[in-house]
């Protein structure tokens, strides 16, 4: 479950100097706290507090724990869902967690260990149980070989369109949501409409920060630390950066900042899906450039035709090779439209998806602030959604899934299966 954590503390500075091994604590208990603080606090460990699961992911970047301890209850974020934001976050995605709990029946501790966490201690626990649970934890760690991290190689993927209204932001919300729950891997959604982006409201999600709060630092100052603290967190697992709440702020995200924030997420996430406005502004093209796929939405209708074909010569001239662009016919009206065929042979490209009429399971979504993708068990609309995120997926993560797939994975399997025995 996890690797080595050497003796020397991460903040120091000189090398081979001995330092207490930062320990974080989370627990919405003030009691609690204290009580574990001074069973732990001494020489070796300088402990960390934390009152919420949102306060704990803002703290381990710069407190850089080598051990964790979480509440499993919790208000707006129980241990469990703390657990799990923090097995996908480089700096503790292998050191050991122990969850504290009042709830003693095995579900509970299954529970915990389907998390991520490495042991269980039951409420009211002994400070010498902990202090030697503790122990024993940290003293794995440091005898256990160590093994570099594999580097993350992220897929950028843009989402994009010269016409509004053709579903961008639909489309975006629903793969990044997908993708979350394919892969339980940290994956980012960017709302780059930075004049009037929606994703935040799409996803249910209180606007607390934006891009605008990144723009208030120089490019310089930005670190990772700085990057976590703005993020919104999806109850998918999917982390959020949202476009400003005001108009006015829009102006104030520079190219420079995008880059930045796009260096320090990409060591970070495996997937990071760019929600894009319809132009072809300076931070537009600094996604579009990293993207490894484009997904070039329009509608059944001359003028969207028409706004794909300006695009597609755009990326010419940019030099984008045409495997990088993928055609998304999107029917978002239910009457009669341009035809697939006739659409291709204008842009001279195939479609590679299309997405039919759904309107009544979209208004809903938009409404309720649940992306379809959350209800892909249940909903063909959803189910759609899932299967896209499948299709957009790293090639090895389907051709080599994980030992314990997803519910989302088992079910996205299940289709392409069910697509290829039909077709025999």
């Amino acid at each position: 479950m996890y690797r080595v954590t050497s003796v020397t503390h991460p903040n120091s500075k000189s090398k081979g100097t001995i330092m207490p091994l930062s320990i974080l604590v989370v627990d919405d208990n003030e009691m609690t706290l204290k009580l574990v603080s001074a069973t732990l606090k001494g020489d070796e460990y300088e402990v960390h507090t934390a009152s919420s699961g949102a306060e704990a992911l803002q703290k381990v970047g710069s407190v850089r724990p080598a051990l964790a301890i979480l509440d499993v209850m919790m208000p707006d974020m129980d241990g469990y869902e703390l657990c799990r934001r923090l097995r996908q976050l480089p700096v503790t995605a292998h050191i050991p967690i122990l969850m504290l709990t009042a709830f003693s029946e095995i579900d509970e501790r299954m529970k915990a260990f389907d998390s991520g966490a490495d042991d269980f201690i039951a409420k009211p626990f002994q400070p010498q149980e902990l202090l030697a649970r503790v122990k024993v934890h940290l003293r794995r760690t440091q005898t256990v070989s160590a093994e570099p991290a594999p580097e993350i190689q992220p897929k950028h993927i843009a989402v994009f369109s010269l016409r509004g209204g053709v579903g961008v932001s639909t489309l975006a919300v629903n793969l990044a949501v997908g993708l979350a729950q394919l892969w339980k891997l940290p994956c980012l959604l960017t709302d780059m409409a930075f004049l009037n982006g929606q994703d935040a409201v799409m996803l249910d999600l209180p606007l607390r920060h934006t891009w605008a709060d990144l723009a208030k630092s120089l490019p310089e100052n930005i670190d990772g630390e700085v990057l976590q603290q703005i993020m919104l967190h999806h109850q998918s697992g999917l982390d959020v950066l949202a476009a400003p709440k005001k108009a006015e702020e829009a102006e104030f995200v520079t190219a420079e900042q995008v880059t930045r924030a796009f260096d320090l997420a990409e060591p970070q996430y495996h997937y990071i899906i760019n929600d894009l406005p319809h132009d072809f502004s300076v931070t537009t093209l600094l996604a579009l450039d990293r993207a490894d796929v484009i997904l070039l939405l329009l509608a059944p209708d001359l003028a969207s035709v028409r706004c794909a074909a300006s695009a597609l010569d755009v990326f010419q001239t940019l030099g984008y090779p045409a495997e990088k662009i993928h055609l998304v016919l999107n029917w978002i009206f239910g009457g009669k439209g341009v035809a697939r065929k006739e659409i291709e042979t204008a842009l001279r490209q195939p479609v590679k998806v299309v997405i039919p009429n759904v309107p009544e399971a979209l208004v809903t979504a938009l409404t309720m602030g649940k992306p379809l993708a959350l209800e892909a068990e249940t909903s063909p609309a959803g189910a759609l959604f899932e299967d896209l995120a499948y299709f957009w997926s790293k090639e090895e993560h389907r051709a080599s899934p994980p030992a314990a797939p997803s519910p989302a994975l088992l079910r996205a399997q299940e289709r392409v299966h069910k697509r290829q025995q039909q077709k025999n």
